[in-house]
């Protein structure tokens, strides 16, 4: 039987604060998650100005002292939010600090309330990909040669030197996205590929043949690329749901709670187009008793 990981994801944006998190966090390490995603967001929206939103490679720091062997990682970071040479430093450092327990999730980026708020310029989609492909290139070189130099069109490094170097080699990248032009950059570059939320069956499978289709074109082992999937999941039965803070500006969540064997049977069906790594999010607050949950009751059906 092939071995299934479950990550869980937390969204800062929505209004936590690192207590929280961080409780979480050890919460779900305990009951046997593999993994701790944050999403990467300076704000959920304009006029929620009394909402936090942690900012998640300083977050994601905390946490490697907070918890012993959970893996951590962004889903995903905006690869124009922090200049790529100094993404790739964090990231190395960030793998050092947690013993090699980091996932480089990245992609091209979306929100552009954020790019506006921040005084980020945001191009159209094509040369944000184009930007990707080129920050995960100088990522590599960093990572991998005592001297780094890379001239592209966006992004340019000379003689750069970063050390120390990823403890994990490589170190694995994760790529967050489903686009044609995405997909491609996945081929190129990522360890492992997560589509998110809840994408159709369907879709999923047809977004897989064209991730293949690019692995062929590039020589790269598409088996050797795991695939992801990501899920927006409540639990019958369980306790502890309030309303995030977020919900202020952007009214309640509507969640639709599943049976274990519900829960269960939907995650089968992604394993079954190959997909052997999950990443949930469970309703605001009861992400602790989730987990637990979780692991007890789908886990061993799936």
């Amino acid at each position: 039987m092939t071995h299934i990981d479950y990550g869980l994801q937390i969204e800062p944006q929505y209004g936590y604060t690192y207590t929280h998190i961080k409780d979480a966090a050890q919460r779900a390490e305990h009951a046997g998650f593999e993994s701790i995603w944050l999403s990467d967001h300076f704000l959920i929206r304009p006029d929620a100005t009394d909402v936090n939103c942690l900012e998640a490679w300083t977050t994601l720091a905390a946490l490697a002292r907070d918890t012993e062997k959970l893996r951590l990682g962004t889903l995903v970071s905006s690869q124009s939010y922090r200049n790529p040479a100094l993404a790739a430093k964090i990231a190395a450092t960030l793998d050092h600090i947690s013993g090699g327990r980091l996932y480089y999730g990245v992609g091209a980026g979306w929100k552009e309330v954020e790019y506006d708020a921040y005084g980020i310029p945001f191009p159209r989609p094509s040369t944000r990909i184009r930007q990707l492909d080129e920050a995960l290139t100088i990522a590599e070189r960093m990572w991998t040669q005592p001297k780094a130099s890379y001239q592209g069109r966006h992004y340019t490094i000379k003689d750069c030197v970063s050390a120390p170097k990823p403890v994990q080699s490589p170190l694995p990248i994760v790529v967050g996205g489903t686009g044609d032009r995405l997909l491609r950059v996945s081929a190129k570059h990522a360890q492992m590929v997560n589509f998110a939320w809840n994408t159709p069956l369907d879709t999923y499978k047809e977004r897989l043949t064209v991730l293949k289709r690019h692995c062929a074109k590039l020589g790269r082992d598409y088996d050797g690329i795991r695939k992801s999937a990501g899920l927006h999941l409540a639990l019958e039965g369980v306790k502890g749901h309030v309303p995030a803070p977020y919900e202020r500006y952007s009214g309640a969540k509507k969640w639709e709670p599943r049976t274990p064997r519900e829960a269960a049977d939907l995650i089968r069906g992604y394993a079954e187009l190959g997909a052997t790594h999950f990443v949930m999010v469970f309703p605001y607050g009861s992400e602790a008793a989730s987990a637990a949950a979780f692991m007890r009751d789908v886990a061993p059906r799936v």
